[in-house]
């Protein structure tokens, strides 16, 4: 009788160890430029998109889920999804909520935190203010910058769909 318990809880730790092996669990990595520039060029070849948030961001938080879905959407075609939080590294609680958020929005892609000062990660990264979404074709150059930083003329969720849509249909050299 104690070989069958020992071997019913064997097969039930098994049983959780597959299981939660099936559902990767968002992360948030922190990342400095200089390692977030090393990354990047790793991924030459895929059409990469790169959407710099914060929780503090409405508009991002708003957005965000429809980042999610377009991950779903084009994961087996190419491209690489890449969430870059620049909440303040210092503030626990940011950075914890943005955990919790990445949870929540089951965000499995790339999740990193710029381990930089805020002002400084917005200059290297060549944001002025977000959401910004980035998106880089094939050969590593980034060809659309979509921002709100123009006035007359903000960046909608259709011109990330439409950009990315574009790159994607891209033959490759």
């Amino acid at each position: 009788m104690g070989r069958r318990r020992v071997r019913s809880a064997a097969t039930a730790v098994m049983a959780a160890v597959i299981l939660t092996g099936c559902a990767p669990r968002p992360r948030l990595e922190p990342i400095g430029f200089q390692q977030w520039q090393r990354q990047l060029r790793a991924l030459k070849g895929r059409v990469v998109l790169v959407d710099v948030w914060a929780t503090w961001c409405a508009p991002c938080v708003e957005r965000f889920p429809h980042m999610v879905s377009l991950y779903q959407q084009y994961k087996s075609r190419g491209v690489e999804f890449v969430s870059m939080d620049v909440d303040d590294r210092e503030d626990k609680a940011a950075v914890e909520r943005a955990r919790q958020f990445l949870i929540r929005q089951k965000a499995v892609f790339r999740n990193y935190l710029m381990d930089e000062n805020i002002m400084d990660s917005f200059d290297k990264l060549g944001v002025q203010g977000i959401p910004d979404v980035m998106l880089y074709d094939r050969s590593g150059r980034m060809r659309y910058d979509l921002n709100g930083n123009d006035p007359n003329r903000q960046a909608t969720l259709k011109d990330v769909e439409a950009g990315l849509a574009t790159l994607v249909a891209e033959k490759t050299n």
